[in-house]
């Protein structure tokens, strides 16, 4: 083969390839489109292109009815606001009322090329909605002052494929769900969600566990991750649980050549961009005044209180006594 030819036959080779990439990424997505109804779910807005050739700089998704607890994600380089309003239904959530949040998220002022290709996130709860119901997510580009791009086409049986859908998530049904709203009054651990990731303001929470304690045990301990998404430090500055009388925070330490376990007073900063990790031997939660032993399975609710995010309830699902760790491979 003649290296013209075979240069030919590459350049159309990456030219079916790059149509292949656009025609796959033609429109505004989410990366996962089916979620499990009653289940927190990571909402990922996939932007594969600018307004006919303009960079887009602002980016609107509209949440719909059935997504509740909305938290948005910062994003590099771009100014984020969001709009409250009342939920078109109530759900009950760790025991209270929601019927109002955010209904609307806007990154402003930032810079995606029309040929870039970026995601803007949003995590939040899928509620009173039930298997076969479809969530449409309408997301708004902005070009400049005089372009845009609405994906906001909602799809009818028997017509033809809009041009421009609304992202689309398909609510599938989840066997691990045992009614709306998760009351968590029940000890045991029967809902597999318990453990996953919760989102205070920046900080990402997940990996959450303690273990079961002896009969008589008067302390326990309780791990975690935390990771901050946000542009400012913050800091972990004390907790609190029915299950015990007071939660501190600790940190095993050498303290002239003896591994010693001291409260941090002061608080655990997490930096900007960083993950603090919660562990057996290092920073940890201790529950100190147990009323009851914590048995293998129980679920331990412990709010967990920061400088700047607040205050956020996390469910803690005990591992066997002694054991290193916990299995989230799951959650």
């Amino acid at each position: 083969m003649s290296k013209s030819v075979f240069h030919a036959a590459l350049g159309a080779a990456a030219l079916l390839a790059s149509m292949g990439t656009t025609s796959a990424f033609a429109h505004a997505t989410l990366e996962t489109q089916t979620a499990k109804a009653d289940s927190y779910f990571k909402a990922v807005m996939r932007i594969p292109h600018g307004c006919e050739g303009k960079a887009t700089n602002d980016v609107i998704i509209e949440l719909p009815d059935g997504f509740y607890s909305a938290k948005p994600m910062a994003h590099h380089g771009f100014e984020m606001s969001v709009e409250t309003g009342a939920y078109h239904k109530p759900l009950t959530l760790h025991g209270r009322e929601k019927t109002e949040g955010v209904r609307k998220v806007t990154w402003s002022g930032g810079v995606v090329e029309d040929w870039a290709y970026d995601e803007f996130i949003v995590f939040g709860r899928i509620g009173n909605v039930e298997a076969g119901e479809t969530l449409y997510f309408k997301t708004t580009q902005l070009c400049g002052d005089d372009a845009s791009v609405v994906w906001g086409e909602i799809p009818v049986e028997g017509e033809k494929r809009p041009a421009k859908p609304a992202p689309s998530l398909k609510i599938v049904a989840n066997a691990d769900a045992h009614g709306h709203g998760h009351n968590h009054g029940d000890k045991k651990a029967e809902h597999k969600e318990h453990g996953k990731m919760v989102m205070a303001g920046d900080i990402h929470i997940e990996s959450a566990w303690t273990r079961a304690t002896p009969p008589n045990a008067k302390a326990g301990g309780a791990f975690l991750k935390l990771t901050n998404k946000g542009h400012h430090a913050d800091r972990l500055i004390g907790a609190s649980s029915s299950v015990s009388k007071v939660v501190e925070v600790h940190e095993m330490a050498m303290v002239n050549d003896v591994m010693k376990m001291q409260e941090l007073t002061d608080g655990l900063a997490i930096e900007s961009g960083a993950t603090v990790e919660l562990k057996p031997g290092g920073y940890h939660l201790m529950l100190i005044g147990i009323h009851n032993p914590i048995a293998k399975g129980d679920m331990v609710k412990i709010t967990l209180e920061f400088e700047k995010a607040g205050k956020v309830d996390v469910m803690f699902p005990a591992a066997e006594l002694g054991a290193p760790g916990m299995d989230h491979s799951n959650h």
